[in-house]
């Protein structure tokens, strides 16, 4: 188990609730919730870490600070990390359907030459 999904899993057992009473309060999957907290899945995306924080009565910075501290761990232990930022994008590109797909691609570029002018 990853340190983000052990803190996760310490977070909900110190307010005495169960996978399913989270459930029931943020309408996210137990079973997904289940394997965050085990370290099968990553971390959740912000959306889900806003819900989690608000059903824990914590900061949502409380969690992705957790969070950013897992990354840079599995980091740490990569021949080659990925840049901040990556497995979030990564993630949500395989979420999209063909035409987001090019329209993000289209965006990357447009953000990569506006760069480029920048230097």
């Amino acid at each position: 188990m990853g340190q983000f999904g052990k803190f996760l899993r310490e977070l909900r057992e110190d307010r005495k609730m169960t996978l399913r009473d989270v459930e029931e309060k943020i309408h996210i999957s137990n079973a997904y919730l289940s394997q965050v907290e085990s370290g099968q899945r990553s971390i959740p995306t912000m959306r889900i870490l806003s819900k989690l924080a608000e059903c824990y009565g914590c900061k949502v910075e409380t969690l992705t600070n957790a969070a950013e501290a897992e990354l840079r761990h599995s980091k740490s232990t990569l021949d080659e990390p990925p840049a901040p930022g990556a497995e979030f994008i990564c993630r949500g590109y395989e979420n999209l359907n063909e035409g987001n797909k090019q329209a993000l691609k289209k965006f990357l570029q447009h953000l990569q030459r506006e760069e480029k002018e920048k230097k």
